[in-house]
């Protein structure tokens, strides 16, 4: 039983960290209103693809207009 509980263990570790393909939509906003939405696939880690899907995240009001960007893996 002990042995089983160890495989399972590293066959948990083992799927969490295997590369997988996940997609990271971003939405636009200007002014509260949503004016563009895009997808992106990440070939990496869950851990890794979100963290590289937030590196997406931002605003800049520089033109007179709030533009915000919001991306999460989806």
């Amino acid at each position: 039983m002990k042995n089983l509980f160890i495989l399972t263990v590293f066959a948990l570790i083992a799927l969490t960290s295997c590369k997988k393909d996940y997609t990271c939509e971003c939405k636009f906003y200007e002014d509260g209103y949503l004016y563009n939405t895009q997808s992106t696939t990440i070939n990496d880690t869950k851990s890794k693809a979100a963290d590289a899907c937030d590196k997406g995240d931002g605003s800049d009001s520089s033109t007179g207009y709030l533009i915000e960007s919001k991306c999460e893996i989806k």
